[in-house]
């Protein structure tokens, strides 16, 4: 961790991010990453898990979209092994698409439903 103006920081695993915010993130804070497919959200958030493993610490992914053995392929791509990184994959299954026509990310109501929450508890 670094400090900055009297606060320890965690590093993102991506050491230009680190620069750019004083270190990396501030502990106990929230953040959203947000922006179009293909800009990067997914490997910004691998990239902190890998730090965060690396250090020893429980690293926990969920995914509501891609499955979980594209994301650890693509991360596999670009050099992070994520080896002790757990997935909760809530993807849809290929039957999902059977029934259904279209796919959209969950919205925020289906999200806090019961089952959902129940499984990543």
């Amino acid at each position: 961790m670094a400090e900055y103006k009297n606060e320890l920081k965690i590093s993102s695993g991506i050491l230009g991010f680190d620069e750019i915010s004083f270190g990396g993130y501030i502990p106990n804070k929230s953040y959203l990453v947000a922006g179009g497919p293909g800009c990067g959200k997914t490997i910004l958030c691998l990239h902190f898990l890998e730090e965060g493993s690396n250090k020893g610490e429980s690293c926990l992914f969920i995914t509501l979209g891609e499955k979980e053995e594209q994301i650890r392929n693509n991360a596999l791509l670009i050099g992070l092994k994520l080896k002790n990184v757990e997935f909760l994959d809530l993807s849809p299954s290929s039957q999902f698409f059977y029934h259904i026509e279209s796919y959209d990310i969950f919205s925020p109501a289906e999200v806090e439903r019961e089952p959902i929450v129940n499984k990543i508890k």
